[in-house]
């Protein structure tokens, strides 16, 4: 089996990518772990949310009328203040990295490849073992409309996400493969084609 890191910008279409790689190979044949959707995972677990929640409060981030995390306000924090933001990663990451080596152990024998979406995968150098990186990149503008329009963020917040990534040339140039994403999906998903036609046979 072949591990294919996938990361990239924020907003450059990565999760597309996936779900687009799966629909071109036979069914079984690649498995797609996402450290988004194990975060989601995470996030609904109750041990989880009250060191979330105690962290919040560490500084200063008020809750909702129920107790709970207020998630909007977290979000803006994360991006605002650097302290904060490692220690939410200090405490999700090694979670994620355990949801990861879950998801590995249970694999099939019949899996050819395995897709491994990791957005930060640079920034935090997140333990890999992998035979390849490929960065889905978009342009800055582009991300920064996609974050302003089609996700309806504020284009403070949105830029200030944006700035918490490594700049989308860092990632090129430490990247295996590239697949550039400013245009039409359809784009995207020839390009994407491509690639699994010619990465399944080498597996």
């Amino acid at each position: 089996m072949r591990t294919l890191a996938v990361t990239g910008g924020v907003a450059c279409g990565k999760s597309h990518f996936c779900r687009s790689f799966l629909a071109y190979v036979k069914e079984g044949a690649v498995s797609c772990f996402s450290s988004d959707e194990a975060v989601r995972q995470v996030w609904s677990d109750p041990e989880v949310l009250v060191e979330l929640t105690r962290l919040a409060a560490e500084f200063d981030l008020p809750p909702t009328m129920d107790g709970s995390v207020n998630r909007s306000a977290f979000r803006e924090l994360l991006f605002d203040n650097s302290e904060f933001r490692l220690k939410v990663e200090g405490l999700l990451h090694p979670l994620v990295l355990r949801h990861m080596k879950e998801h590995i152990d249970a694999l099939s024998g019949s899996v050819r490849i395995l897709l491994v979406e990791v957005p930060l995968l640079y920034e935090v150098d997140f333990p890999i073992a992998r035979d390849a990186d490929l960065v889905v990149a978009a342009s800055r503008d582009v991300q920064l409309r996609r974050l302003t329009v089609g996700r309806r963020l504020s284009e403070p917040l949105a830029m200030k996400i944006l700035d918490s990534q490594f700049p989308i040339e860092r990632k090129i140039a430490q990247a295996d493969l590239v697949v550039w994403n400013d245009g039409d999906l359809s784009v995207l998903d020839e390009q994407t084609k491509q690639l699994a036609q010619r990465f399944l046979p080498s597996a």
